[in-house]
């Protein structure tokens, strides 16, 4: 490959170096830049069912978020409603004049109309600039209405993709009751954000319950994945906290130890034997079920005994190219990483965005503290305008890094073309869901299984001439 194509080629520490120095940060933020705290913010608060969240301000973000979260993914079958994306609508004479009265009859709209558990009030940049005081309204509604109603105030210039989701997290713990008893046997897994949300799916989640009940441990709340109100009340009564995503529960799981003493297990995402033994071992061992534990990893890990031989056979000493651009995120490619390192292969990881290693910077020092530090190139197209991980020129550029290396399996999507076995990761393919867990370890063992016997079968022109054109250089 073109050396002047390769913007980066290095390990994950020494992106970590340059991104930490601001070396990698573009000052014009493009279809690359990252989602503003108001969204992140409204993910969260969106997990928790029967909630209506407020937004107040005009229609453009409630606009958004109802048609991309709310109505697009379906958020039904959790118990959200689909309406409403309630909104203020701010109007010019509310920017002049406020806009607080109106926020309080809208709030006692919301409650005359569905009869939530809980209404949060966003506020946006509008509002924020104005200076409506949402906290006192949410007090003065709340004594009218009559379910809980909070303020949060997640106005897109007031913070980043982080502190939206965990000052929403934060304001969920003000929803926490002093424990009346402690729940032996019993966690909350944090740092779900399912629901609506695009990001993750709940055949993960089902592994993770499964392997949980298996050992004889209790879940009271996934926060915020389609929890209620009541569970999240009832959360300080666990004995444990621990995490499905390292990246959006850590934050969340430290807050609630500091502040209410729960102890919290940080353990990476359980891809591959090695992670999920971690992962269900750093549940089970503080619990005094290690012994219990221990006895469902060996009878899980015969089970899939031949996937593991698999694996290991079909991996070993190749190079795992992964993409896994800005969706489903960067940490299940590090994630990956680890699995294929597992597995005997070498991994590089292709395209995670500076930016996306700028939000989650805490997580990406505690991977690295893990010991996954493997090689990651970025490419000159990643910079550029346009959605990197579709355009024409990262797809260019992935197959001269493929064609770089020798045996090459590529880890990411089927909208990508790279000369060499391509195993089709996409969360949107249910026949090969879970990915976590010994479920995971099976159905990954079938996707590379797939990719490797279909190597040389013609992938289609017409298909990638859609997505990419046809014409050459």
């Amino acid at each position: 490959m073109q050396s002047d194509s390769i913007v980066f080629r290095g390990n994950l520490r020494q992106l970590l170096g340059n991104v930490e120095s601001g070396e990698m940060i573009p000052k014009l933020q493009a279809s690359h830049a990252p989602m503003c705290k108001f969204f992140t913010a409204y993910y969260v608060i969106n997990g928790i069912r029967h909630v209506v969240p407020l937004v107040h301000g005009p229609t453009g973000c409630p606009l958004y978020m109802s048609d991309f979260v709310r109505t697009r993914e379906c958020c039904e079958i959790r118990g959200v409603p689909l309406e409403p994306t309630a909104c203020t609508s701010l109007d010019e004479s509310n920017v002049i004049y406020g806009g607080e009265g109106k926020l309080l009859e809208a709030v006692k709209e919301a409650y005359a109309k569905y009869r939530p558990d809980l209404i949060v009030i966003l506020s946006c940049c509008c509002s924020g600039i104005i200076g409506d005081d949402v906290e006192n309204i949410a007090r003065e509604a709340e004594r009218t209405v009559g379910c809980r109603v909070l303020a949060l105030r997640s106005e897109g210039f007031g913070g980043d993709f982080r502190s939206g989701y965990e000052d929403a997290f934060r304001l969920i713990m003000d929803l926490m009751e002093p424990p009346k008893t402690t729940m032996k046997g019993t966690v909350n897994i944090l740092g779900a954000r399912w629901g609506p949300t695009p990001t993750e799916f709940d055949w993960d989640l089902d592994e993770v319950e499964r392997l949980l009940s298996e050992v004889g441990i209790r879940i009271n709340a996934v926060i915020a994945g389609g929890c209620t109100v009541e569970q999240i009340k009832h959360a300080r009564e666990v004995e444990l906290n621990a995490s499905w995503c390292y990246d959006w529960g850590q934050k969340l799981g430290d807050r609630m130890q500091e502040r209410f003493g729960i102890p919290y297990s940080r353990t990476g995402q359980p891809y591959g034997l090695e992670a999920t033994r971690e992962w269900l071992l750093g549940i089970a061992g503080p619990l005094g079920l290690e012994k219990r534990a221990l006895e469902v990893i060996e009878r899980e890990t015969r089970a899939v005994e031949a996937d593991l031989a698999y694996l290991k056979g079909a991996l070993e000493g190749k190079t795992a190219v992964i993409e896994i651009s800005e969706f489903p995120g960067p940490i299940r490619a590090l994630s990956l990483a680890r699995m294929a390192e597992e597995f005997g292969a070498r991994p590089v990881v292709v395209n995670v965005h500076p930016y996306t290693i700028k939000e989650r910077m805490p997580s990406i020092q505690y991977i690295l503290e893990t010991g996954v530090n493997p090689e990651v190139i970025l490419t000159r197209g990643l910079f550029h305008l346009g959605s990197f991980r579709s355009s024409k020129e990262t797809e260019e550029e992935l197959e001269a890094i493929v064609q770089g290396y020798d045996d090459v399996v590529f880890f990411g999507n089927s909208g990508r073309f790279p000369p060499c076995p391509v195993v089709n990761l996409t969360l949107m393919n249910p026949g090969f869901q879970p990915q976590y867990g010994f479920r995971g370890i099976r159905n990954i063992a079938a996707l590379v299984r797939q990719a490797l016997e279909n190597k040389d079968l013609p992938r289609s022109r017409l298909f990638r001439g859609m997505l990419y054109g046809t014409r050459t250089k």
